[in-house]
């Protein structure tokens, strides 16, 4: 049977999220092996339009912290990761990071452009036993604010829903600054394949019921506060870990 597109329209980033992990909740189960491993799913065809993500609430529903969360947007927008490619054959920021100039200054010379587009899969990478869950970051201009859209072709909505979209935000602050663009404007999420395999359920239930009872959010301010606080011990980490495994191939 065909997955219909569950669509979620929000003002606010983590209402966009919350309404997102609550549908998937609801989600019917799909059984038997899959590409990935065998397991049982919850899964749904996402497209989720978010106005503006200029000023964010942060939600937590994630299996991490802050220092982590700070972790993960650096292997983003600034690649301290991308020594780990020879292990996993690749990193989103190694895909996409060559184009990174030519999306900044298409935005510079044609704010009108259509061609602000950052295509992190490759049809070498297409081709991996654990190929690229990103597929695409598209860039627009309106109003003098800097619209993004992502494409994934897989999407785990417990894991790393969260913590993609929020270090994805945090690249388009970084283009939109290089570009001379004051402002963040929509956020648009489409995730032809968003899931829940069986033993993350409980964990996912938890959230949906926590969104009911408390605000699982933390202000935007608070992020930058961590930042300042680990960003550049997470730098030295990821520089150790590099030395370390040179060392070891060597």
């Amino acid at each position: 049977m065909k997955m219909m597109v569950t669509y979620i329209h929000e003002t606010e980033l983590h209402k966009g999220i919350e309404a997102a992990m609550k549908a998937l909740n609801q989600a019917d189960i799909v059984s038997g092996k899959n590409q990935d491993r065998e397991d049982s799913l919850k899964e749904i065809h996402l497209l989720m339009d978010i106005d503006s993500v200029q000023d964010i609430k942060i939600t937590m529903a994630m299996p991490t912290g802050l220092e982590t969360l700070v972790d993960y947007v650096l292997e983003i927008v600034e690649g301290t990761k991308d020594f780990e490619k020879d292990m996993y054959g690749y990193t989103y920021h190694d895909l996409f990071s060559k184009n990174i100039d030519f999306v900044i200054n298409k935005l510079k010379e044609d704010p009108g452009t259509r061609q602000a587009t950052l295509h992190v899969a490759n049809q070498e990478a297409a081709r991996l036993n654990h190929p690229p869950c990103l597929q695409l970051i598209h860039y627009t201009v309106k109003d003098g604010k800097l619209n993004t859209d992502v494409v994934f072709r897989s999407n785990d909505g417990v894991k790393a829903v969260a913590m993609n979209i929020f270090a994805l935000i945090e690249l388009s602050r970084t283009i939109a600054r290089e570009a001379g663009i004051n402002e963040l404007g929509s956020y648009t999420h489409h995730a032809l394949s968003f899931h829940a395999y069986s033993r993350d359920w409980k964990a996912l239930e938890g959230y949906c019921k926590s969104f009911d009872d408390r605000d699982c959010t933390i202000d935007y301010e608070d992020y930058l506060e961590a930042y300042q606080d680990y960003a550049d011990e997470c730098r030295e980490k990821s520089i150790e870990l590099k030395n370390t495994q040179e060392k070891k191939r060597h």
